[in-house]
């Protein structure tokens, strides 16, 4: 039986590009129409994937009817607007992360898709990394016991956006990386999302109660500023939280510091537990502490895209990174902003 036909629009052509690429080896996409301001790269895109409809305008695509569901790669304080629009034209949204730069914002986006009855999703892209999609499927299956600390850091030493990359590209194209009211902040909002959204998924997503955190601007502001660049979001931010089931997590994050990069994320629970990089299970066998390596298989590898199309032709199918998922990060989001603002604990 053929798959049902989606056609699918995508809105941004930095981030946008990897959609595209997506959403071209998912059989029954037809990949109809690019929207970019830059119109002439749109048409690029559009060429390459062959879509019919090029727009400058996401307003202008959404009511000529000729798009099924929509990925969502601009700015993050677009995120809403646009979220929302699709929604009430009938349109299916894959959203970029974060899902918003306000807590309300991510609220009336989750709002929305219930009252249309679309799926919204948004692009937790690390879950669907191989190994690390072979680990929350273990940890769904209650390998790790009750789950009591998590640990995660992403540290990067020379990666800031509009001073470090350059202006076209995949990433950090713009100064609105560095501009608070545009990001919602700056390493946490870019970096610390996937961060945190990581550890939490495979900590089997307890309900966040609490959050201490501190953010720090050190390393690039004067040069931003010589650039003419507004820079007013951290470049480092540092979080602890706690979860209603008793559990707690520490978490940091740095577009830049002078330090080793570091990429990891570690989970501990009462039966077993887990590390990302490398994919590693750790578990107690009379006494001696196993180490084994995981693997998925490649037939078994899905996109964040191919899995947005399948629950999209599967109304009853569970989202992986849903909007009502990505709220709750984002009310983490939200309490370490006020956390690092208030310089103590928050509840959440």
């Amino acid at each position: 039986m053929a798959e049902q036909t989606v056609r699918v629009g995508v809105i941004g052509t930095g981030m946008g590009r990897l959609h595209m690429e997506a959403y071209s080896k998912v059989p029954g996409v037809v990949i109809n129409a690019i929207c970019d301001i830059n119109e002439e790269e749109a048409r690029q895109f559009a060429q390459k994937y062959g879509a019919p409809h090029v727009f400058a305008d996401y307003r202008q695509m959404f009511d000529a009817g000729v798009i099924d569901a929509v990925s969502i790669a601009v700015p993050n304080y677009l995120h809403a607007p646009m979220t929302i629009a699709a929604l009430e034209a009938g349109i299916h949204v894959l959203c970029e992360k974060p899902m918003a730069t306000t807590l309300a914002d991510a609220q009336a986006m989750v709002e929305k898709a219930k009252a249309t009855g679309k799926r919204l999703m948004v692009h937790m892209n690390m879950r669907f990394r191989g190994e690390a999609f072979a680990l929350g499927r273990l940890v769904r299956q209650g390998i790790l016991g009750e789950v009591y600390y998590g640990r995660a850091s992403m540290i990067r030493r020379r990666m800031v956006p509009t001073v470090h990359f350059p202006p076209t590209g995949i990433m950090g194209r713009g100064p609105w990386f560095l501009d608070s009211e545009k990001a919602g902040g700056g390493a946490l909002m870019d970096i610390g999302v996937h961060t945190f959204d990581l550890m939490w998924w495979l900590m089997g997503q307890p309900e966040p109660v609490a959050v201490s955190a501190s953010t720090f601007r050190k390393l690039y502001e004067a040069d931003a500023a010589r650039m003419g660049v507004k820079f007013d979001v951290d470049e480092l931010a540092s979080a602890f939280v706690r979860f209603g089931s008793g559990a707690v997590a520490f978490f940091d994050v740095s577009w830049a510091a002078n330090q080793a990069p570091e990429w990891n994320v570690r989970v501990c629970g009462t039966k077993a537990g887990l590390q990302v990089n490398p994919p590693t299970l750790f578990r107690d066998n009379g006494g001696i502490l196993e180490n084994t390596a995981i693997e998925l298989p490649e037939t078994e590898q899905v996109s964040p895209q191919q899995h947005f199309i399948e629950c999209i032709r599967n109304p009853e199918k569970e989202l992986i990174s849903s909007g009502a998922e990505a709220l709750q990060v984002m009310r983490v989001l939200d309490g370490i902003r006020r956390a690092a603002a208030c310089g103590h604990e928050v509840s959440l």
